[in-house]
């Protein structure tokens, strides 16, 4: 074939072709660069094969055996079963397949086999379900006693694969160029690139494993710190902002907003603001993002840096991500605004047309200086001609291409300020947000009362009503979650062989169901509210108003309360199933309720209290400190998606794990200083295979990064 590119798609790869490339790009394999990083999930270490009498209950182990007589198949509701009878010569074991009818044909009888598998007890003899078996081959072919074990989809097996994979090796290792700086693989103890790449597929040890993994962790996160920090400093020099400087007269009008709050700003408070005015006074844009807890008065900030630019005459945009939050929060801003001569305007979908004319009339003219909306305010129809500033509460809950469409229809560089509840560890938070400048408010608003946490089971069912029933009594609202929408869910899965399969989850109690009960037989004196994900956006905004305004007694819903109304008499909260939850999830549901200064209590109920549910769950009840429960979760659960990542434009990493490999930061922190240090413009020969690497490594998002 003609030479290839890490670019070459993977159709034009012999074994691959179109039909196979279509099944490839369900992978997200696209590119012959997309194979080379398509890094196998495990290994299967054939090299530690023990005889049959050696095997031991509850463990993972490979054995060499042969098959006596022809494997049996079993019917039964269409779903079939495959037995099988294996031996060593020393003793045998049985074997089973579930669902795998075409393992019968490949097990022939009298032939020796590699097997790996959990194995266990069944009586007096031991059992292997589902084992993974590769025919033994003669002593004369070179086999690997390592295998590669890879993701797989409908109707890809490990050999297809392996097969494609060890396709692309061959023609594109000698095309990797090296990433790393000499001088940083010499102090980091790091293999050169195409043998960590040669060695992640192509393992004859597991030692070598770990060789390339280690060199594939620092490549990783040297690439995505280093392409954030080099796309930071590109944006200062792209194109000037509007510079908010107020004159003496503009400080004494902006103090006198500041006083006028009707409570007293937290040092937190005070000092993000203060960041937010030297930020937004610079010629280039401000790239902020304030993370705090949730309830530790965020939007406070975000008013006071909007209020700034509209008394320096510029606008601003607030862009929330429900139409009921929005509207509370232009209320919000009204009211900070009641003796001050500036505009404030609410945007919505459902704005009526003639009053969207109007609004546009006040934008275009200047005199609306703040706009307040949902999505809607992104539209090519609102013209700003002052735009300086846009805040986004809760950004990844915008697609990065509507986020963006605002910044390229300016003249200038838009000052930009994202606020998260999501707690970022600080690890994570190097690498997700490094593009930007990060703000912390730790301390919570005076007069807030630490929401309680409890567990109980589905036993104690009586007893939660009876809590309902008091809150409710004393004039307070109540939420109760539950993990899913209908009653009963089906979830489809890939085996290792590609073959479709179907689990059915377990019967949870769902937000229909629950919501019934409560009408009708627990709470029928109750005014219940009901809130999903399948709803139209006009139905949740609908009954959220009606919770907010009190014509709601207790909101059943799913997780889409996540990001909520700000709702002071919201004091109880059940979360239902609560171990179908991660930490994240948990924490930003609790944090719906405690928003005024009534005592307010948080009730987990579950009925599976072990393992990492229980670790949760104990998290939960001892600390309400979020950025304490966001490290724990990383401990607990990885980084893969984590808190919802996928959605800021950032790809998941595919080797590191940065709880893991947190060590690896400090490094890797001070390498890319010092390279940039070195080069600032970014054009010498080290830099263009850096840029090429950024290419390869985030293709067309490295065109247009964004969080």
């Amino acid at each position: 074939m003609a030479n290839i590119t890490l670019d070459t798609p993977v159709q034009f790869l012999p074994k691959v072709g179109e039909k196979r490339a279509k099944q490839l790009e369900k992978l997200g394999i696209f590119r012959v660069y997309d194979l080379l990083t398509f890094f196998p999930r495990r290994y299967e270490d054939w090299s530690e094969c023990v005889p049959l009498f050696q095997l031991k209950d509850n463990e993972e182990q490979s054995f060499i055996a042969t098959v006596v007589g022809q494997p049996r198949v079993s019917r039964n509701r269409g779903k079939a079963t495959v037995f099988a009878v294996l031996s060593d010569g020393s003793c045998s074991i049985k074997a089973v397949w579930f669902n795998q009818p075409y393992v019968a044909d490949k097990l022939v009888s009298g032939e020796e086999f590699f097997f790996h598998g959990r194995i266990t007890r069944d009586g007096f003899q031991f059992q292997v379900v589902n084992p993974v078996f590769d025919q033994r081959q003669n002593d004369t072919e070179q086999r690997s006693l390592i295998q590669p074990i890879y993701p797989l989809t409908a109707g890809l097996k490990q050999g297809n694969i392996r097969a494609i994979v060890n396709v692309a090796l061959d023609r594109a290792l000698p095309l990797l160029s090296e990433v790393l700086p000499l001088s940083f693989r010499k102090e980091q103890k790091l293999c050169a690139i195409s043998y960590a790449y040669e060695k992640i597929h192509r393992p004859q040890t597991m030692e070598e494993v770990e060789i390339a993994r280690k060199y594939l962790v620092f490549e990783e996160l040297f690439l995505l710190r280093g392409a954030l920090c080099v796309y930071k400093n590109e944006q200062k020099s792209l194109r000037a902002s509007f510079p908010i400087r107020g004159n003496m007269s503009a400080m004494e009008r902006f103090n006198e907003i500041v006083k006028a709050l009707p409570f007293e700003l937290t040092e937190d408070q005070m000092a993000v603001t203060k960041d937010i005015l030297k930020d937004i006074s610079e010629n280039y844009p401000m790239n902020r993002l304030v993370q705090g807890d949730v309830g530790s008065g965020k939007t406070v900030v975000a008013f006071l840096s909007m209020a700034a630019c509209a008394i320096a005459g510029y606008q601003s945009v607030f862009m929330a991500p429900t139409a009921v939050l929005a509207s509370q929060h232009y209320e919000t801003f009204r009211k900070f605004m009641k003796d001050q001569d500036i505009g404030v305007e609410l945007l919505l979908g459902s704005t009526p047309a003639k009053q969207k004319t109007e609004i546009r009339k006040k934008l275009q003219s200047g005199e609306c200086k703040i706009l307040v909306g949902t999505h809607a305010v992104l539209s090519e129809k609102n013209i700003l001609p002052n735009l300086a500033l846009m805040v986004t509460d809760e950004q990844h809950r915008f697609g990065v291409k509507q986020r963006a469409a605002t910044d390229e229809r300016s003249s200038h560089g838009l000052h930009t300020l994202v606020m998260s509840a999501t707690p970022i560890p600080r690890t994570l938070g190097l690498v997700l947000f490094g593009d930007m400048d990060v703000s912390v408010i730790k301390s919570m608003p005076k007069g807030r009362i630490p929401i309680k946490t409890f567990r109980t089971s589905s036993s104690e069912d009586g007893r939660v009503i009876a809590t309902i029933r008091q809150e409710v009594g004393k004039g307070h609202q109540a939420y109760i979650v539950c993990p899913m929408i209908d009653e009963l869910q089906e979830d489809a899965y890939e085996d290792e062989e590609g073959t479709l399969a179907k689990k059915m989850k377990e019967d949870l109690e769902s937000a229909v169901k629950y919501s019934e009960y409560l009408k009708n037989e627990a709470l029928p004196e109750m005014r219940i509210g009901l809130l999903h994900g399948k709803m139209k956006p006009a139905e949740k905004d609908a009954v959220m108003k009606e919770f907010s305004e009190g014509r709601i007694d207790v909101l059943v819903s799913t997780t889409v309360i996540e990001v909520g109304v700000d709702n002071p008499n919201a004091t109880l909260m059940i979360i239902r199933n609560s171990e179908r939850f991660g930490l994240s999830t948990l924490h930003q549901l609790r944090g719906r309720i405690g928003r005024g200064n009534l005592p307010s209590a948080c009730i987990l109920e579950t009925d599976k209290y072990e393992g990492v549910a229980q670790e949760r769950i104990d998290m939960m009840c001892q600390t309400t400190d979020g950025f304490q429960l966001a490290e724990q979760d990383m401990l607990l659960r990885g980084t893969g998606d984590f808190f919802g990542t996928k959605q800021h434009g950032i790809p998941q990493l595919k080797m590191a794990n940065l709880y893991r490999d947190a060590s690896c930061l400090k490094p890797i922190e001070k390498a890319v200083t010092k390279m940039i240090a070195e080069d600032p413009s970014f054009s010498g020969a080290e830099a263009k295979i850096m840029l090429q690497a950024f290419h390869n490594h985030f293709g067309d998002a490295w065109n247009k990064p964004s969080l």
